[in-house]
């Protein structure tokens, strides 16, 4: 029977739905624009390059990373990727991943010259041999970053210098001078990284091959800080020291924060696979299931608390995040379906004070937001774009008792007066003709009677933006996206499109159809905690 029910929902999942019933229905959305409830940093989205060996397929028909994947392969010269990058102006981009805790620096006395690349072999540490990132290749990567506006988080290596155990627990301290060298060698050379991210995966009950101990990995950090403070002690900008990348762990990460002590760990970063394994047939279910998609927030709560109340010079970043594991879900990471989980995060996340959030990956693996192969930007691709255009860093509350299905958040607008939603209709038989409220005049209104007809809201009668993304022919797996109606391709000459919006009167009603998502930016919201 249960399997019934999922053939059920596959097939509906490839049904246009213009042929569906569809109801309609009538909300009021609340927005309180008198204080921010949160903030996130000025470059909030952030894209990932991940570290993979030339030859890592293994399944030629289903390669999850395909030759050209890898940061230390990738060809920079190519054209959509540098165009994809720049159309965010700065975007955030963080080098690092599984294999950044296999890979030696080619500098530094020891190292030169004695590092290779990966080799597969089974019986090591994540099933490769140590590789090799040459200093030829941090020069390349580093023009392309200078050229682009790319800020960047570069991943460390945690492990070099320990020894394995037991289970999964690695011990010794850290052989720091391969990174110190690195670290030399970057700002002998005026290369500009944002941050240094220390160690992929290895902290908590949830590390992923290699497991090091709090005290051990604070001990660690303490020494990366004396590192840079002396490498950049000249330096006008200081970058951040950013740890551990890893699954969330309460009792771990309390006991990182209390061991560094203040002003160490300049970012907590953490990583969230919450849709399941790639592979996994259910999958496609979640992402129209509003309560399993609520269910991560309690990881963002967390992590929020411990930052509040136990290290308050840091902050949170996701580090990591791509829906699904494995290299995410073929035919459904690349799809329209996947941005209802991406995007709904993306508010989530900034709802909790997040400050960052970087998506697995820019190229490689199916959860790519530039499509495996052809570079073609993927509905997730736009998506993205959006957020950083329309929704600045300012977090707004909003108070949604319309429907669990229509997923909703506000922001201050970016470098404009007014706010920024952002709406996701999870559902597939009702569409919503939204008002959008302001908090503060409702509760005027409840002291003092309004005249008849008078407004709440957008009484100076500025025409609002609005931004809708459906999947071409109503199918959710489909990896073409439409804007307002109009397909988002690229050019013959291979330019991005135009993200046009259509403009609507300020105080008619927002309609957001079925399985949608919306961007409405309405300058004439009067949001004082905006200013």
């Amino acid at each position: 029977m249960e399997y019934q029910i999922f053939l059920l929902i596959l097939l509906v999942a490839f049904i246009p739905r213009t042929i569906l019933g569809q109801n309609v229905t009538m909300g009021k959305i609340v927005v309180e624009g008198i204080t921010k409830i949160a903030e996130t940093d000025e470059n909030f989205i952030c894209f990932t390059l991940d570290i993979w060996p030339h030859d890592e397929c293994s399944q030629p028909n289903l390669c999850v990373w395909d030759s050209h994947a890898s940061v230390l392969n990738v060809d920079l010269s190519l054209p959509i990727i540098n165009k994809a990058v720049q159309a965010f102006k700065t975007l955030r981009i963080r080098v690092g991943g599984t294999l950044q805790d296999r890979l030696i620096y080619n500098i530094g006395e020891g190292f030169k010259g004695n590092c290779h690349p990966f080799e597969a072999d089974d019986s090591l540490l994540f099933d490769f041999t140590e590789g090799c990132l040459y200093m030829e290749r941090w020069d390349d990567l580093n023009n392309f970053f200078n050229n682009t506006g790319a800020i960047v988080t570069f991943g460390l290596n945690a492990l070099l210098g320990k020894y394995h155990t037991q289970g999964m627990q690695w011990e010794g301290n850290w052989n720091y001078t391969n990174a110190e060298a690195l670290i030399k060698y970057t700002v002998d050379k005026n290369y500009q990284i944002n941050s240094w991210e220390f160690g992929n995966e290895l902290a908590g009950r949830n590390s992923i091959g290699a497991s090091i101990s709090a005290s051990q990995y604070a001990k660690d950090l303490l020494k990366l800080r004396e590192i840079v403070d002396r490498l950049y002690k000249n330096s006008q900008q200081k970058p951040l020291i950013v740890a551990p990348g890893a699954f969330f762990d309460d009792k771990w990460y309390h006991e990182l924060v209390t061991k560094t002590g203040p002003k160490v760990v300049s970012v907590l970063t953490h990583h969230i696979y919450n849709m399941g394994a790639g592979d996994d047939p259910k999958l496609i279910y979640r992402f129209v299931n509003p309560t399993y998609l609520s269910q991560v927030s309690n990881t963002f709560k967390q992590l929020k608390n411990i930052v509040q109340k136990h290290a308050p010079w840091s902050s949170a970043w996701v580090g990591e995040a791509g829906g699904a594991y494995q290299g995410g879900a073929y035919r459904i990471s690349d799809s329209f379906i996947n941005s209802f989980w991406y995007l709904d995060q993306l508010g989530m996340a900034a709802f909790y004070n997040t400050k960052v959030y970087c998506r697995q990956t820019l190229i490689g693996g199916f959860y790519s937001v530039l499509k495996a192969k052809t570079l073609v930007p993927t509905p997730d691709y736009y998506g993205a774009l959006l957020f950083h255009r329309l929704m600045g860093p300012g977090v707004l509350k909003v108070h949604n008792k319309v429907s669990t299905y229509l997923r909703t958040y506000a922001h201050c607008s970016r470098e404009r007066s007014g706010i920024s939603m952002l709406f996701i209709n999870l559902s597939n038989t009702t569409e919503f003709a939204i008002n959008v409220k302001d908090h503060m005049t409702l509760s005027l209104h409840k002291r003092r009677k309004p005249k008849h007809g008078s407004s709440s809201i957008n009484n100076l009668g500025t025409p609002r933006e609005e931004y809708h993304l459906t999947p071409q022919n109503g199918l959710l797996r489909s990896s073409n996206v439409l804007l307002n109606g109009k397909a988002l391709q690229l050019t013959s000459e291979g330019e991005l499109p135009n993200l046009t919006p259509i403009y609507k009167d300020s105080n008619s009603s927002i309609n957001i159809a079925t399985w949608s998502i919306a961007f409405v930016v309405i300058p004439d919201f009067v949001a004082i905690g905006c200013n």
